[in-house]
């Protein structure tokens, strides 16, 4: 009982001396307050969140006499653009998720006349600190892919077209971090160069990896790895801003090239790249067998020589070369006989390797016509010379890459926030 009397005075008197004090009591209550009534801190007034969600239309028709073009067709894509960014006295840190996706209607697709035509994801996150008046030693990451598969098609002799898997989500897919510096001279535009910057290529899917430069596994026939890495050097020069209350720009340029010889050019051992140069002249001109003819001759007589062509090519070329017209089992017979087989060369490294480097340049440019309708032009430009040509999904000859070109006009609803 005692202890209890002794325990309830000193409770008392903490409390007798708290409400002497009334400074202590309106901070305690103060603090207790805005604890509790869920109240944003101050520090969330540096946050911002703009962006962006829209769904775009574009239709066009040409009848049959229109020197334009022929046919109807239909497009229609929706898109995300999401942000996330900080800013407070020398931290500034960068988010940003974008999204599209869409498809083309055709009457003159031979084939699927509703077709995939745009499709694209990816996560950007820049962290800075402000070094002097325009600079930030900054460190970059960022992740591109794909949410579904993505075909080419290519004409058949009956009419048709055939669809050729060429990429699929994370077949190709793009990872990128980087340690560099960044130029921010204003609010509309930034530049970040890094001389240190890992970039991983990812394909998941095995009969996509000779595409994306994947290393062949040694002892097996036709097994890739499913990723590789480089290291070198990065820059992106990025500009986001209104140009006035009712246009507004977008521009990413940026390039990579690696300092290590990590993108794979298995070629099945082919020393040259007539095989190829064969299959491609026989499928686009077999129509016209003269040309066919002359083409073939060339390469037996005066492009290759005999010592470095195997037998059985030495034959089929003559013997192609003797008819009158060329069948899909001709075609057949050259993509699937011992032609393929024999030009293998054990002499030859099973992967050899060359320094990979890209660019690329998206432009997105929109204008509102009223508060929620606009009209926007959105290109994109990109070369990588990893990512090499193939024929019907085989890979024969030599390494080809080729620019990859979109674009896109068209009306649609957006909301900007």
């Amino acid at each position: 009982m005692k202890k209890i009397c002794v325990a309830l005075g000193v409770l008392f008197m903490a409390i007798a001396s708290a409400l002497a004090d009334d400074n202590v009591l309106v901070k305690t209550a103060s603090s207790i307050s805005t604890k509790s009534s869920g109240e944003i801190s101050t520090d969330s007034i540096y946050w911002t969140f703009p962006g962006s969600v829209g769904l775009n239309v574009n239709q066009a028709y040409f009848n049959e006499y229109s020197m334009e073009g022929t046919g109807l067709s239909v497009s229609s894509d929706a898109f995300v653009n999401l942000n996330a960014n900080y800013k407070k006295n020398r931290v500034k840190w960068d988010n940003s998720f974008a999204a599209k996706y869409g498809f083309i209607y055709s009457d003159q697709f031979a084939s699927d006349s509703l077709r995939k035509n745009m499709d694209e994801f990816g996560l950007y996150s820049k962290f800075g600190y402000k070094m002097a008046k325009y600079w930030y030693s900054s460190a970059l990451a960022s992740l591109e892919s794909q949410f579904t598969n993505g075909y080419k098609y290519d004409p058949l002799p009956s009419g048709k077209d055939t669809a050729i898997l060429n990429s699929s989500f994370f077949a190709p897919g793009y990872v990128k971090v980087s340690l560099g510096f960044d130029y921010v001279p204003n609010k509309y535009i930034s530049l970040f160069m890094s001389p240190l910057t890992t970039r991983f290529t990812i394909c998941r899917l095995n009969e996509l990896a000779p595409n994306y430069g994947m290393e062949l596994i040694e002892g097996t026939a036709n097994e890739y790895k499913k990723s590789r890495s480089e290291l070198g050097a990065y820059a992106i020069l990025r500009s986001d801003f209104d140009i006035t209350k009712n246009i507004h720009f977008f521009s990413s340029l940026e390039a990579f090239y690696a300092y290590n010889k990590a993108v794979s050019t298995y070629t099945h051992g082919y020393a040259e790249d007539w095989f190829g140069k064969i299959y491609n002249t026989i499928k686009s001109q077999r129509e016209s067998i003269n040309l066919v003819r002359g083409t073939l001759s060339n390469i037996h007589n005066m492009d290759y020589s005999k010592e470095d062509m195997p037998e059985d090519m030495d034959k089929l070329i003559i013997s192609l070369s003797d008819k009158g017209e060329l069948t899909d089992e001709d075609m057949e017979i050259l993509l699937d006989s011992k032609t393929y087989e024999s030009s293998y060369s054990d002499d030859l490294d099973i992967n050899k390797f060359i320094h990979g480097w890209y660019f690329k340049w998206k432009l997105e440019l929109m204008m509102k016509l009223t508060k929620y309708i606009n009209v926007s032009v959105r290109t994109q430009f990109k070369y990588d010379n990893a990512e090499m040509k193939t024929i019907e999904g085989k890979y024969y000859g030599l390494p080809h890459a080729n620019i990859q070109i979109w674009e896109a006009l068209s009306i649609g609803i957006a909301y900007q926030f």
